[in-house]
């Protein structure tokens, strides 16, 4: 889990165009039907300070509504394809995270879990979904910290985690094993944990939050996402925020601050396949 292998530059450099190749026919199938979609977290990021890709950047991230997300959900499975699927938490049985992924096919990009699932994990772009929140102080706190739960036993219920703090691989594997001699299924925790993200979908939300977020679970006032705006991508035109100064302040502070330069990387997988691409 904890790698210190690095890209390459030839190497980075071909995953971010076969990236930006994935995102363009993202966008593509978004547009065609009329899905909206907005560039989030580092992708966000690198279109505000760098006009495309954070230069050591790997991947996509990319932030949906709900029913937005269902929409994509629904086209990807009645229009199957030979180059992309779509992986999401209830259409895979091991799949772990709470996002989901649009993954290209006929390439790998090994991650520590892999022998974990009974999936071959591609080069992918991660979609965020977003979820309403309540108005009301103490249902919002509750509703947070239960969701944040949920996803967390999501997780623990299909992949050992390891982790540099000896405490917290404790407490996560001890999770893991109880999980695993109880009788509840991976699948019913799955079930469970979106039909509570979902809980406030119909209700009249002034702010958003990013249950799915592995640390952060960030709060948003939906009038910074909405109406989406856009902006330069390397070489194309992408949807941001209405407010991006307000959704990267949340993330990162000073967003337009450069990490020190021995900062400036992100780990190498165990194994990269491009396949044909």
């Amino acid at each position: 889990m904890f790698k210190t292998k690095r890209y390459d530059d030839e190497t980075l450099k071909h995953l971010q165009k076969v990236q930006l190749m994935m995102l363009k026919d993202f966008i593509k199938i978004c547009e065609d039907n009329d899905i909206l979609y907005f560039m989030n977290g580092g992708s966000l990021l690198g279109t505000i300070r760098h006009g495309g890709f954070i230069p050591w950047d790997d991947d996509i991230d990319i932030m949906m509504f709900r029913k937005d997300f269902d929409k994509l959900n629904e086209f990807m499975k009645n229009n199957p394809n030979d180059k992309y699927h779509l992986i999401d938490v209830l259409n895979e049985e091991t799949y772990h995270y709470t996002w989901a992924r649009f993954n290209l096919k006929n390439t790998e990009l090994r991650e520590w879990w892999a022998d974990q699932v009974d999936y071959k994990v591609n080069i992918f772009m991660d979609i965020f979904i977003i979820y309403d929140m309540p108005k009301n102080r103490l249902k919002k706190f509750t509703h947070k910290w239960r969701c944040f739960a949920l996803n967390q036993l999501v997780q623990y219920s299909l992949v050992k985690f390891e982790n540099e703090s000896k405490i917290k691989q404790f407490i996560q594997q001890s999770i893991y094993y109880i999980l695993k001699v109880i009788p509840i299924s991976p699948t019913t925790i799955k079930k469970r944990c979106i039909k509570t993200y979902r809980k406030y979908d119909y209700e009249e939300c002034e702010e958003l939050c990013d249950f799915p977020a592995l640390v952060l679970l960030p709060i948003y006032k939906k009038k910074d996402w909405l109406p989406a705006k856009k902006a330069k991508f390397e070489d194309i035109t992408v949807n941001i925020p209405n407010n991006p100064d307000a959704i990267l302040t949340i993330i990162y502070g000073d967003y337009m601050k450069l990490p020190p330069e021995d900062k400036r990387f992100r780990p190498a997988p165990e194994k990269l396949d491009f396949g044909e691409y």
